[in-house]
C-alpha cells in the first residue's frame, strides 16, 4: 500500500502520533464547550448559535488550507509542527480577547477570534490523516477518544475549576499534543516551548488566586447590553457582582442592587430571579401580597405546593404568604441554590423553612417521577434557552409540551391550580394554546374549554400606560374543572386591587378564544389565523422559543454561509467525476451522522433529568462506539468482506431504524434506575450502531490512501465531511422543530442505506 511518508520514518514511535491526535481532538471539543459557555453569557440565545456555528466550520475550512499547502509540496513536517505550537497559543488569545475586552455590537467580529483554533486544529488533523491514510481507523478510533473523553471532562473541569481554570487545562492539553508531534520528528525547539508553556500553564492553574483576579475583569460581560449587570453599568445606577460561580451549567452571579429589600441571582447574564430580605416572620413580606404571583396562592385550597424553577426563594414566600404548610421547591441549578444558601441570613435561610423540601432536578423529570397531588403548581419565569453545545444540540427545556402540561393536571388536587407567569404576549399565546390542546384531549368540549383558564396582566394599569407596554408578564392559571362564581369574583377582586387588567376570565373571554367559546372557530383555525408559530410543542419537537412558521432567521442565515463555502469548493477544489463522487461519500457522512446524534441527544434528557448530562453521556457513547468501529475496521478480515461493497454501510442505516424501534420501550423499563445504571444501558444500546456508524469515515480515506496519487485529497475530503457535518447540525435543528427528533433520525439512517446502494466511492475502484 502506497505511503507519503514523511511520518513513517525509521525508529519513530508513532504512538507520539496517536497520542497528539488524541489531545489535539479533546482540546478542541473542550474549547468548542468552553466557546458556547463564553457566548451564553454576553451574547442573546440566537446569535451564540450563529456564531458558534460558523467559528466550528474552522475545522473544515484548516484541512482545505493543508490541501492547498500539500498541493504546492509545502514542508508538512514544519507546518505539523509550528501549527501544533500555535494551537494552544490560540485557545489562550481566542478566549483572551472576548473575555477582557469590552463588548462589540457587531457580533460578527467575535467570529475570526473564535474560529481561528478551529483552523488550526483542522490543519493538524488533515495532515495527520494525509500522511498516515494507512491508520486512519486507528488515527480515527484517537479522535473519537480524545472527543469522547472531552465530552465527559468538560463537566468535571468546569465544575472545579470553573471558565478560566478550564481554559487553562484545555491549553495544556494542546501542549501536550504540540508536544507528542515535536517529540516524534524531534524537533528540539519546538519541544522545548511546547514544555516551557506546559509549566507556565501548570502553575498558573496551582495558582488559583491568580486566575480568580484575572476572572473578575470580565469586560465583555459587564459591558454587555443583554446582560443584568452590563444594564445596570450603562445606566449608571449602584450595582456590584458580590458572588459569583461558573460551573458546566451557567455562569451564575448574585448582584447587590444597593437595595434593603432585594439582591438578585442572575444565570447567563440574562435570567434574574431576586433573593427577597426575610427575617423568618412573614408579616415582615406581607407588601408580596401586592404583586400578580401571589394571586394563584389567594384563593381556594391551599396546603401544598409544588413550586418549579423557585431560583432565589422568592416564589416560596408567596405559597406560604397563601397559608401552604409544606412545599417543594425544584430548583435544577446547583449553584442558584448555592448562592441563596450564601446569603441565607438575607434571605432567612428559606430553602430550610419549615414546611419546604428543596430539590436540585429539572422540573419535568421531578414532576414525572412524582406520585404527589398539589393544590398549585406553580412556574414562575421558566423560561431557560440553553445552548449546551452548538455543534451538538440545540436544547430546549420540556417544561411546556402538550406531555408536560398533561402531568402537571394529572398531578393536581382535586380543586388544584396549576400557573405559569410568562415572559410576553407570544410566550402566554403559546403556553394557553398548549393548555387547551390539552384539555381538549381530555374530552372538555370546545366551547366549554375558555371557563378552565383565567389569564392577568403582570403590570398595573399605571405601569401599562407608563411604559405603553400592554401586556407584560402575564399569569395564567388553569384547572381541571371550570373556574367556579366564587374563585372568579376573588381574583378580579384581588386583581382590581393590585391595579391590574384581567384579560380572560369564564365570562369575559379575549379574542381569539371567544371565538372557541362561540365556535365561530374551530381549534385548528385558531392556530392557523394566528401569525407567528404558536402550535403547541410535544417531547418529540420541544422548541418553544421558535416563533417562525417557516425557518428562523439565524438557520437561514448558517445555511447561506455554509453553502456559499460549499459553492466555493466544489468550483475551486471538486474538479473531476472522481472528485466530485468522493466527496459526495463523506458530505453525506458528515450530515447523516448530525441527524442522528442530535436528536438522540434531545431525547435523552427528559431520561437523565439533565441536558447537560444528557449531552455528554449520548456524545460519549456515541462516539466512543464510532472508535471501536473505526478500530474493527482495519481487521484484515473485515476488509477482506467489506472491500468490494461497503455493507457496513447498509448495517449502520438498519441498526439505527431497529435501535429508534425500540429505544423507547428501554427507557420507558430503565427510567427509574440510577443514572449510573441508566448510561450503561444507553451506552449498550448505542454500541451496535455507533461501532457500525464509525466505520465508515475511516474506510473511506484507507481507500483513498491506498490509491497512487489519490492519497493528496484526504485533506479535501476531510474538510467537506467538516463542513457538511455543521451543515448536518443545522438541518437536525430545522428539521427537529419542523418533523420533530425521530424524523430527523430517520432521515439520517435514510442517507446511510442511500450511500449504500449509490456507493459513490466505486468510482475510485474503476479508476486503479
Amino acid at each position: 500500500m502506497p505511503q507519503n511518508n514523511s511520518l513513517y520514518g525509521k525508529n519513530k514511535n508513532t504512538i507520539y502520533i496517536y497520542l497528539s491526535m488524541f489531545f489535539t481532538a479533546m482540546s478542541l471539543f473542550i474549547y468548542e464547550t468552553l466557546l458556547t459557555r463564553l457566548f451564553s453569557a454576553i451574547l442573546s440565545y440566537s446569535l451564540v448559535f450563529i456564531v458558534v456555528s460558523f467559528a466550528i466550520l474552522g475545522g473544515g475550512i484548516g484541512a482545505i488550507i493543508s490541501y492547498k499547502l500539500s498541493k504546492k509540496q509545502k514542508s508538512m513536517e514544519k507546518i505539523l509542527a509550528w501549527t501544533s505550537v500555535l494551537l494552544p497559543v490560540s485557545f489562550i488569545l481566542s478566549i483572551a480577547l472576548m473575555y477582557f475586552l469590552p463588548f462589540t455590537p457587531t457580533f460578527l467580529l467575535y467570529i475570526p477570534a473564535a474560529l481561528f483554533p478551529f483552523i488550526l486544529g483542522g490543519i493538524i488533523t488533515s495532515i495527520i490523516f494525509k500522511e498516515r491514510t494507512g491508520s486512519s481507523n486507528k488515527l480515527y478510533l484517537m479522535d473519537l477518544l480524545g472527543a469522547g473523553l472531552g465530552s465527559l471532562l468538560i463537566i468535571k473541569l468546569m465544575n472545579s475549576f470553573g471558565f478560566l481554570g478550564s481554559v487553562i487545562i484545555v491549553t495544556a492539553f494542546g501542549i501536550v499534543s504540540a508536544i507528542g508531534i515535536s517529540l516524534y520528528y524531534r524537533i528540539i525547539k519546538t519541544t522545548i516551548i511546547s514544555s516551557i508553556g506546559f509549566i507556565v500553564m501548570s502553575i498558573l492553574l496551582i495558582s488559583g488566586n491568580l486566575i480568580d483576579i484575572v476572572g473578575k475583569n470580565f469586560s465583555s460581560y459587564y459591558t454587555s447590553p443583554v446582560t443584568v449587570i452590563g444594564s445596570y453599568k450603562n445606566s449608571k445606577n449602584p450595582a456590584e457582582i458580590v458572588f459569583s460561580k461558573w460551573d458546566a451549567i451557567s455562569k451564575t452571579d448574585v448582584i447587590d442592587i444597593k437595595s434593603d429589600n432585594e439582591k438578585l441571582i442572575v444565570t447567563d447574564g440574562g435570567a434574574a430571579a431576586p433573593i427577597v430580605k426575610f427575617n423568618g416572620n412573614l408579616d415582615s413580606v406581607k407588601e408580596l401580597k401586592s404583586e400578580v404571583n401571589y394571586i394563584p396562592f389567594s384563593f381556594g385550597k391551599n396546603e401544598k405546593s409544588l413550586v418549579i424553577g423557585s431560583g432565589g426563594g422568592k416564589d416560596v414566600l408567596f405559597a406560604l404568604l397563601g397559608g401552604n404548610i409544606k412545599i417543594d421547591a425544584v430548583e435544577i441549578n446547583p449553584s442558584t441554590i448555592a448562592a441563596v444558601n450564601e446569603f441565607k441570613e438575607f434571605s432567612g435561610n428559606i430553602y430550610n423553612y419549615p414546611g419546604v423540601n428543596l430539590y436540585n432536578q429539572d422540573g419535568r423529570y421531578f414532576i414525572e417521577n412524582s406520585k404527589d397531588k398539589y393544590d398549585n403548581i406553580y412556574l414562575s419565569m421558566v423560561m431557560t434557552n440553553s445552548v449546551e453545545n452548538t455543534m451538538y444540540s440545540l436544547a430546549e427545556y420540556y417544561i411546556f409540551t402538550e406531555e408536560a402540561l398533561n402531568q402537571y393536571l394529572n398531578h393536581l388536587s382535586e380543586d388544584g391550580k396549576l400557573t405559569f407567569m410568562v415572559h410576553d404576549s407570544k410566550d402566554l399565546i403559546k403556553v394557553v394554546n398548549t393548555g387547551i390542546k390539552v384539555l381538549l384531549d381530555k374530552g372538555i368540549k370546545q366551547k366549554d374549554v375558555t371557563n378552565y383558564f383565567t389569564i392577568i396582566n403582570g403590570v398595573t394599569k399605571t405601569e401599562s400606560e407608563v411604559h405603553g407596554s400592554g401586556i407584560a408578564m402575564p399569569l395564567v392559571i388553569f384547572r381541571n374543572k371550570p373556574f367556579t362564581q366564587e374563585d372568579i369574583n376573588s381574583i378580579v377582586n384581588t386583581a382590581s386591587i393590585q391595579n391590574r387588567d384581567m384579560i380572560h376570565f369564564p365570562g369575559n373571554e379575549i379574542e381569539p378564544y371567544k371565538s372557541l367559546k362561540t365556535e365561530k372557530m374551530t381549534y385548528e383555525q385558531l392556530i392557523d389565523n394566528i401569525s407567528f408559530n404558536s402550535k403547541p410543542i410535544a417531547d418529540n419537537s420541544p422548541f418553544f422559543y421558535n416563533n417562525s412558521k417557516f425557518i428562523p432567521v439565524e438557520m437561514i442565515f448558517i445555511l447561506a454561509l455554509i453553502l456559499t463555502i460549499v459553492l466555493v469548493v466544489k468550483k475551486k477544489f471538486l474538479t473531476t467525476a472522481e472528485y466530485k463522487k468522493t466527496s459526495l461519500y463523506f458530505a453525506s457522512l458528515g450530515v447523516a451522522y448530525m441527524l442522528v446524534e442530535i436528536p438522540l441527544i434531545q431525547k435523552m434528557v427528559l431520561y437523565f433529568g439533565s441536558s447537560s448530562i444528557a449531552f455528554s453521556f449520548i456524545v460519549f457513547s456515541l462516539l466512543i462506539s464510532s472508535g471501536i468501529g473505526s478500530l474493527i475496521s482495519g481487521n484484515r478480515i473485515v476488509e477482506k468482506y467489506v472491500s468490494k461493497s461497503p455493507y457496513y454501510i447498509l448495517a449502520a442505516g438498519i441498526m439505527i431504524l431497529v435501535n429508534q424501534m425500540g429505544l423507547s420501550s428501554i427507557l420507558n423499563l430503565t427510567k427509574d434506575w440510577q443514572t449510573t445504571y441508566k448510561f450503561i444501558v444507553v451506552f449498550l444500546d448505542l454500541l451496535p450502531m455507533g461501532l457500525l456508524m464509525g466505520m465508515a469515515f475511516p474506510s473511506g480515506l484507507k481507500k483513498l490512501g491506498s490509491l497512487k496519487g489519490e492519497e493528496g485529497i484526504v485533506p479535501l475530503m476531510i474538510g467537506i465531511n467538516g463542513i457538511f457535518s455543521v451543515l448536518g447540525s443545522t438541518l437536525a435543528v430545522i428539521i427537529s422543530m419542523k418533523l420533530g427528533f425521530s424524523i430527523t433520525i430517520y432521515i439520517g439512517a435514510a442517507i446511510y442505506i442511500t450511500l449504500f446502494i449509490f456507493n459513490p466511492l466505486a468510482i475510485l475502484s474503476k479508476s486503479k
